[in-house]
């Protein structure tokens, strides 16, 4: 590595971030309009696709798994209860804990969007074998615990 670091010159596309940031962005995109005949967001999207593998969770731990800031998920779980897809139940045994679940409307919202968003997933990762699948995933999978122990989200 050079002394001077105003020497050092590099190219974006050198660092799998950069690829990660763009598949991500192009996804958004193509999942957003996707979405847009369903009425939701990519946003709802992954609030509602969180709850249907696991209901009731609190916002830290939403925010948590969906990497998304508390305020702004509480934002997103507001205008989804006032749309009728998700509703906030206080346990009888913890009236501290509010917990985030999903409603009728919220499941049938996820029944119908599925094979679109479904779609775009698979599309995705069109060409790559089952076996390229796993690799890719548990790549990223580590990528990601390294981020968490850096202090990431």
């Amino acid at each position: 590595m050079p002394d001077d670091l105003t020497q050092v010159r590099f190219s974006v596309t050198d660092f799998p971030t950069y690829y990660i940031y763009t598949i991500q962005s192009g996804n958004f995109a193509a999942l957003n309009h996707a979405l847009r005949p369903f009425g939701i967001s990519v946003m709802f999207w992954r609030v509602l696709a969180v709850l249907q593998e696991s209901d009731g969770h609190n916002i830290g731990y939403l925010s948590g798994k969906l990497a998304i800031d508390r305020s702004n998920l509480s934002r997103i779980v507001d205008q989804m209860a006032r749309d009728g897809l998700i509703e906030r139940k206080t346990p009888p045994h913890d009236r501290r804990n509010v917990l985030v679940c999903l409603t009728e409307a919220g499941r049938r919202k996820v029944d119908e969007a599925y094979p679109s968003v479904l779609r775009i997933i698979e599309s995705t990762m069109d060409g790559f074998s089952a076996e390229e699948r796993r690799t890719l995933l548990a790549l990223l999978k580590r990528m990601r615990n390294n981020v968490l122990q850096q202090g990431g989200r």
